[in-house]
């Protein structure tokens, strides 16, 4: 059997937040809390985001690198149960798969203490693309968890 055909093209991370379920699923949807804790200033932050939250609607984000350039990252809405499930397609334009479409599922369940969080990001066409999002995710998680548990 060759590489390419026990290539997973598929990543889950999850996460448990100290947050009710309906907080968790607003800090995801509302564009002003995503901009708030989506990012760090010694890697990438977004600057806006718009966003038609509803299946088949449209979102974009904008930022920059440390290094200023400029970076956008968009999609579509392809479900929308809140506050339990966001899913959206997911395209960005840098590296090597800029322009490929992939999809993200946001999967929220409640737990004793909070929200479990569960992102399943699929549809990656190389190796090398899917575990730099793999990583990236935990991050961006992290930074989801930290903006939820200080406020």
């Amino acid at each position: 059997m060759n590489d390419t055909a026990r290539f997973n093209d598929t990543i889950v991370v999850e996460i448990d937040i100290d947050a009710p379920l309906e907080r968790v699923f607003q800090a995801w949807t509302d564009p002003q809390q995503r901009l708030a804790w989506w990012g760090d200033d010694g890697l990438y932050r977004g600057q806006k985001m718009e966003s038609d939250l509803r299946v088949g609607g449209k979102w974009v984000t904008e930022g920059k690198s440390k290094q200023g350039k400029d970076f956008t990252v968009s999609g579509t809405y392809t479900r929308i149960e809140a506050p339990r499930v966001l899913g959206f397609t997911w395209n960005h334009d840098w590296g090597g798969a800029a322009g490929t479409e992939t999809h993200v599922l946001i999967e929220l369940t409640p737990t004793s203490s909070g929200t479990h969080v569960t992102l399943t990001h699929s549809g990656f066409a190389a190796v090398g693309e899917r575990d730099d999002h793999k990583q990236g995710w935990g991050r961006v998680l992290g930074w989801l968890q930290s903006y939820l548990q200080r406020r």
